[in-house]
């Protein structure tokens, strides 16, 4: 069981960096809004920890889907404990913005979603499955269809977790 969560957090783990970083370079400004708005950092440093947060990010992500591409197990086991680091960087300062600043913007990939709980979950999954990457390293000799099943269990747990704070932000709208 481990080792199919490793490999399906080899295909989601820098998927959602990579999409995160992507989303940071169409909207740049976003992020240090963003970090203005939740009010931790000196207004001088917010451009600068952005710029450190996409490159981290896009780092990492980068890192892992290579070493996926090439089936490389120690280079994988690096970004992946990379990003675990990051995203559980992310869930704690999620988690302490989420309760000192309400209604401030996330930053997430350059997005609106709201800084809430549900970021700071999202966060603390994705480390802990960037975690599981890390310390089982890539199947070894997966079949095709064991390759099959995991990207595609990758992809969708990719989706539902980049999804999941979008999602669970309701909007309330007037009947009618």
């Amino acid at each position: 069981m481990t080792g199919a969560l490793a490999g399906i957090a080899a295909v989601a783990v820098p998927l959602v960096l990579l999409l995160s970083a992507a989303g940071q370079a169409r909207r740049p400004g976003r992020l240090v809004a963003a970090l203005r708005a939740h009010g931790t950092l000196p207004r001088a440093a917010t451009g600068p920890a952005a710029a450190a947060v996409i490159a981290a990010e896009a780092l990492a992500g980068a890192g892992g889907a290579v070493a996926l591409l090439l089936w490389a197990d120690g280079p994988m086991r690096a970004a992946s404990a990379a990003a675990a680091v990051l995203f559980g960087l992310y869930a704690g300062y999620g988690t302490y913005v989420a309760r000192t600043r309400r209604g401030v913007p996330c930053g997430c990939a350059g997005g609106d979603t709201p800084m809430t709980g549900w970021v700071a979950g999202r966060a603390a999954a994705l480390a802990a499955l960037a975690l599981a990457g890390a310390l089982h390293g890539l199947p070894a000799g997966p079949e095709a269809f064991e390759l099959t099943v995991t990207a595609t269990a990758g992809l969708a747990f990719a989706v539902l977790l980049w999804t999941l704070p979008h999602a669970m932000t309701e909007e309330r709208r007037p009947a009618g």
